[in-house]
């Protein structure tokens, strides 16, 4: 079940004005949860083809309006969403500040579930997948399992491997396995109820070092505090454990054909840089550029983005030849 409406589901505001021409569509998947997605379709004579924009934990459609315009000056068709457990998604516990999965799979359900009911319905061929952070990782399961669906897929700081301070690696995995078998899967990880996503400060923010744009995603929590996410849950961290192992074993990303670009954040304080060569070296068609940029790329300074843009427009642009793109590695802005 689905229903289409107008754009009044989308919080704009004069910080962060809503690109216009989107149309916004709830989608009712089986297990009862509902996905708020959003579209800007060109008409099929102008449209380059539809990028799938996938976005990270936390975030939510309204983060990206700036790149949603700028891949519509580009020609492109815009589909995006907001995944389970955030957003105006369905939240999936009582408090709905946690952030909660029970397994990737339930991700996947999530996307599939929008290429086929909003992507194959609107959109417009090639498709071009644009994934950051966790979404970069469900891309990846996505690709796998659907190697002819999209024509080329750009990943910014996918999760491969987490970050764990201040805790060592082995103890996060252990706390979250125990926990999740204990029964406690729906508990804040460690300190996590000591965070407050309504009174986040710039100066002690890991992710952009552009002040401006991280100051526009705080204002969209007072546009409405419900687009607000914290800390994630043992359950949540286990599931993520788990699918990292799994998209970084070799036979994994051997199998998937559609040609990737990753985009790695130099100074990234989340994920670890050296998954992310190491799964480029196995995929088929590989490219790897590694940019001095913190977690969040498509959110950083002007200089930074310019880099990025200036690398999704030469890896999109050859789409429709026969370039075999192999795996290198080199570092801009």
């Amino acid at each position: 079940m689905s229903a289409a409406e107008p754009t009044r589901e989308l919080v704009s505001s004069p910080g962060n004005p809503m690109p216009p021409g989107g149309v916004v569509e709830w989608l009712t998947e089986g297990d009862g949860v509902r996905l708020r997605t959003a579209r800007w379709i060109l008409p099929a004579r102008e449209a380059r083809g539809t990028v799938v924009l996938m976005q990270g934990r936390t975030e939510f459609v309204e983060k990206y309006f700036e790149v949603v315009g700028e891949l519509i000056a580009r020609k492109f068709s815009v589909v995006t969403f907001d995944w389970r457990g955030q957003g105006l998604s369905s939240r999936l516990l009582a408090d709905g500040r946690k952030g909660h999965i029970g397994d990737f799979s339930e991700f996947d359900c999530d996307l599939h579930v929008v290429m086929e009911r909003v992507v194959h319905q609107h959109g417009v061929k090639p498709y071009f997948g644009l994934a950051h952070s966790m979404g970069g990782n469900i891309l990846l399961r996505y690709l796998h399992d659907n190697p002819h669906e999209f024509e080329r897929a750009v990943l910014t700081a996918p999760m491969l491997a987490v970050k764990t301070a201040p805790f060592p690696l082995w103890m996060a995995r252990s706390l979250a396995t125990m926990c999740t078998a204990t029964g406690n899967k729906g508990a804040y990880v460690f300190g996590g109820a000591r965070q407050d996503p309504l009174q986040q400060a710039f100066e002690s923010n890991v992710v952009t070092s552009d002040k401006g744009r991280f100051e526009r995603m705080t204002a969209c929590f007072g546009a409405d505090s419900g687009l607000a996410l914290g800390a994630p849950t043992f359950g949540w961290l286990d599931a993520a454990f788990r699918s990292m192992d799994l998209v970084r074993t070799d036979e994994f990303a051997a199998a998937i054909e559609t040609p990737v670009l990753l985009i790695g954040a130099a100074y990234d304080k989340l994920v670890d840089l050296g998954a992310d060569i190491r799964l480029v070296r196995r995929l088929k068609r590989g490219m790897y550029v590694l940019l001095k940029a913190e977690h969040e790329i498509m959110m950083e300074r002007d200089d930074i983005r310019q880099a990025f843009w200036n690398c999704f427009d030469a890896f999109t642009a050859s789409a429709a030849g026969q370039v075999e793109v192999r795996s290198r590695s080199t570092t801009a802005a």
